[in-house]
């Protein structure tokens, strides 16, 4: 096992090793000290092997290929086909810094009131199959009536199962719908029946905050379009790429290609005062953030609005739980 460990870790660079070869390679250093001053003992094995393929005649760009961090692997293939490597690699740290920083946000905000409301099942379920029978038995030798308790046990239960159930299809379609081939349609489906959704947002902020890095990068929009309709490992934002500069192409202005039902439509507004200012960037970089805004606050409403029915539930089950283990003492009591 520790052997296999160390092989699957020294197949590709760290993503440490990737942002110290993209300073190098923006330098006047040659391509064989680059890789030298990236040398350490864990990657001692893949530099030794990338300078070997260099040797022997090859392009920096075949003989990195596999070699860098999957986090970005994709990104730099899909940007050297008219980029170097150095600018590709640059600017794939940049995409992968701004969408890990948006889905790491995102999973932060959702994953406590997930974890809780998961957790809190759970309990009830292991008490409701392992604690409650044996307490009614013992209740029911004293002819107690329970009735009460049986139908808010049935309650529970339904509302357990009816959770799990609804959890498991939630996450069955999540695993379907992020295949490449099924993304661009729930995102088509999505905007059509429900414009300016979460997913709609979310798509539009990630694709104008790349579209935008492009830009300040120096390429002009048709360039940008162009690298972010090769992005195949983000099928939405490939699909947003294309069809906007299909529409640029047939001669529409930016502020009317973006009139189409897969754009936010405040993105509109904001093209409309860039044309007026002639401050692109800025302008763009206002949407990408207030537009960040608009996802956390519904993100907020959405995390306070499940937080709020897991407590509820969670008194419920503490009032539930502790009015049965204290019934065999009221029953004794009474006897």
């Amino acid at each position: 096992m520790g052997s296999w460990k160390r092989r699957f870790f020294e197949e590709r660079l760290s993503m440490e090793d990737a942002i110290y070869l993209s300073r190098l390679l923006n330098t006047a250093l040659p391509i064989g000290e680059c890789l030298d001053l990236i040398e350490t003992g864990r990657n001692t094995k893949i530099v030794h092997e990338i300078k070997e393929r260099l040797n022997r005649g090859e392009r920096i760009e075949d003989a990195i290929k596999g070699r860098l961090p999957k986090r970005i692997e994709s990104y730099v293939q899909a940007l050297l086909g008219s980029l170097s490597l150095s600018k590709a690699l640059s600017l794939a740290l940049e995409f992968q810094e701004g969408t890990e920083k948006e889905r790491n946000g995102l999973i932060r905000t959702l994953a406590y009131p997930c974890i809780l409301l998961f957790l809190t099942l759970t309990a009830l379920y292991l008490f409701d199959l392992y604690g409650i029978d044996s307490i009614f038995v013992l209740i029911r030798s004293f002819e107690g009536d329970l009735s009460f308790y049986d139908d808010l046990r049935v309650f529970f239960r339904i509302l357990v199962e009816t959770v799990y159930i609804a959890s498991s299809i939630i996450a069955i379609l999540i695993l379907i719908g992020i295949q490449p081939k099924n993304i661009v349609l729930l995102y088509i489906l999505v905007s059509k029946h429900c414009p300016n959704s979460l997913l709609n947002i979310c798509s539009c902020t990630e694709f104008m905050s790349l579209f935008l890095i492009c830009i300040e990068n120096g390429f002009h929009t048709r360039e940008s379009l162009e690298l972010l309709k090769s992005m195949k490992m983000r099928p939405i934002v490939s699909f947003l790429a294309f069809h906007l500069d299909e529409k640029l192409m047939e001669g529409a202005t930016l502020k009317e290609a973006v009139k189409q039902d897969y754009y936010d439509s405040s993105l509109t507004r904001f093209i409309k005062i860039a044309n007026y200012t002639g401050d692109f960037a800025n302008v763009i970089r206002s949407y990408v953030e207030l537009s960040s805004q608009r996802v956390s606050r519904r993100l907020k409403r959405y995390t306070l609005t499940l937080q709020l029915f897991t407590y509820v539930l969670i008194g419920m089950i503490i009032i539930f739980i502790y009015r049965i283990l204290f019934m065999p003492m009221q029953a004794i009591s009474i006897f």
